[in-house]
Order: C-alpha cells, then structure tokens, then sequence
C-alpha cells in the first residue's frame, strides 16, 4: 500500500543555508572530512567491532539511548563516506536522544576491513548490524540507510532482514542510472583504474573494480521481496538521482510505504541532515515501531 507522496513546494529555510555552507566550504575541509579528521560523535559512545558471515571485520560506534526499552537504529552511510564524517555523526548523535543507535562503516570505508562492491556484498553489513542488536537484546530495530546505504539496507531486505521499518534517503531505484551529472562524475572515477586509485588513496576508502562486482536486482526489484514498511526520503535538487527513483521505488515496494519529496536544498544524502530533519526522522522512527507505518511528514 503507498501513501501519497508529499511534494513540498515550499523551500525549506535549514536546507537552503545547509547548502549555502556546502558551497562555501573549502576542498581542505572536504578533505578533512572524509578522512575523518574531523568530525566525531558528541553523544555518549563507544566504538566497537562486528564481523560479518563473510569474515569481513566492521568498524561501529554503539550510542545507548536514554532507556533500555528504547528502539534501536541502524545508521547506514553512504558512498564513499563514513559513520564519523560529520553529518552522519549528527544524525546519529540526535537519534539517539530517544533510541538505541548503532552505527557502522561499510566494507571498505572508514575503519572497517574489505573493499566497496557498491551494494552488491554491502547487504551483508547491514544483517551483521541488525543480528548485533538482537543478539543484545534488542527486538525493536529501525536501519536508516542513506544513498548508497540505502541500496544496501534494499537488498539486506530482499534477503530476509528481521526490522520493524527502513529508511532509504536518496536512494536510487535503477542501477547506473547516468542521467544526472553526479552518477556520470562518480561513474567516470570509478571506471577508471588510474582515476579509482587516485580517489580512493585521497578520500581512504577501498572498493573493487566495478566490472568484479557480482550482479544483483535493481533496488525496485528488490524492495518488491519485502513487506518491511518503506519510509523513502528524497530532495529535489538531488545531483546524483532524480526523484523520480523514489517514485519507483515507492511503486514497487510490496508492504506500507510512504515518500517524503523534500524540497530544494536538501540535496542528495548528507547534505540533508539539518536539526528540523532529524528531528522529523527520530519521530518517524518512534512511530513506526509503535504502530507499524510511517508518518505521512
């Protein structure tokens, strides 16, 4: 069943001065980020490790909530990112004001072991997350999962992933899909040996050569396979994939599923995590695990 999707004309005034300090930050401060010289959570924490059934090892950042009954989140990174860069830190620092958050450096980024098969083995990282917190415990489990999290969170779904909800925030809906600048961009630096390496030994992350990655479903057919309700999160300036992916994803997905088109300024992934955002986003997840659907915003 899909709820109606939400397209906000109005802008979004947090989003809109978000982006302006994208613009205006400069390479060495991007640099920084995603070598995880800056940034950090301020929240309560520790770091710990998981292992996945494929014997790669996980770097995590454990963040308890204020209350052992609270539900637990996963947060799930995107692209060559990391679960300390800045917004993700945030976003999990203010989860877990009212849940459990464990969150988690794919294959090949940050601190965790392996190498990036851009969501084709990353499914894998989210069950280990998830099997974590029930092993601890912990039965009430929501994974957020952004860009290329979100392909993962899609296809751990597909797979059988035992949560009470998901959240895909720019996710794509079609596998290389080049009909935005971003992708065409990302898709020139990874076909490129010389290039790969270069990015990669800049922004220290490790991924396999994309003709090695194994083929899987493309993410509509994949949230086709699970009745999980869908909270799909998408901005419309976007530079990597057009909103119309989470229409299709919206359209494909077997069980309650609700979109939230935000507006101008929200951007693709971590540029869209401001206060107001997060905020709407731990309510959503409070929700879900309460009464089994997403709010409509």
């Amino acid at each position: 069943m899909t709820g109606s999707p939400d397209r906000r004309p109005e802008v979004d005034r947090q989003a809109v001065m978000a982006a302006k300090r994208r613009q205006e930050r400069r390479a060495w401060h991007r640099l920084a980020e995603v070598r995880g010289w800056t940034g950090g959570h301020r929240a309560p924490h520790r770091t710990i490790g998981l292992t996945t059934d494929d014997g790669v090892r996980l770097a995590a950042t454990w963040l308890p909530g204020p209350s052992r009954d609270d539900p637990a989140v996963v947060v799930v990174h995107g692209f060559a990112a990391h679960r300390r860069k800045p917004a993700y830190a945030f976003l999990a620092d203010h989860l877990a004001a009212t849940n459990h958050v464990l969150a988690i450096d794919l294959r090949g980024h940050g601190g965790s072991g392996g190498r990036s098969t851009l969501g084709a083995d990353e499914w894998r990282d989210v069950h280990a997350a998830v099997d974590t917190l029930k092993g601890r415990g912990h039965e009430r489990v929501v994974v957020v999962g952004l860009s290329l999290g979100g392909t993962a969170t899609a296809h751990a779904l597909a797979k059988g992933l035992d949560v009470d909800g998901a959240v895909l925030v720019s996710s794509s809906a079609r596998h290389w899909d080049l009909s935005l600048p971003g992708m065409v961009t990302l898709d020139t630096l990874w076909r490129s040996p010389l290039k790969r390496r270069v990015w990669q030994a800049v922004a220290s992350f490790r991924m396999v050569d994309p003709e090695q990655i194994p083929p899987y479903g493309d993410p509509v057919e994949l949230v086709a396979d699970t009745d999980v309700p869908l909270l799909i999160v998408h901005g419309a300036d976007d530079a990597y994939f057009a909103p119309a992916h989470a229409d299709e994803l919206a359209a494909a997905a077997a069980g309650h599923v609700i979109v939230w088109h935000e507006p101008t300024g929200f951007g693709h992934a971590e540029d869209g995590l401001t206060p107001a955002f997060c905020a709407r986003l731990a309510d959503a997840v409070r929700l879900v695990v309460s009464e089994g659907r997403f709010p409509d915003r």
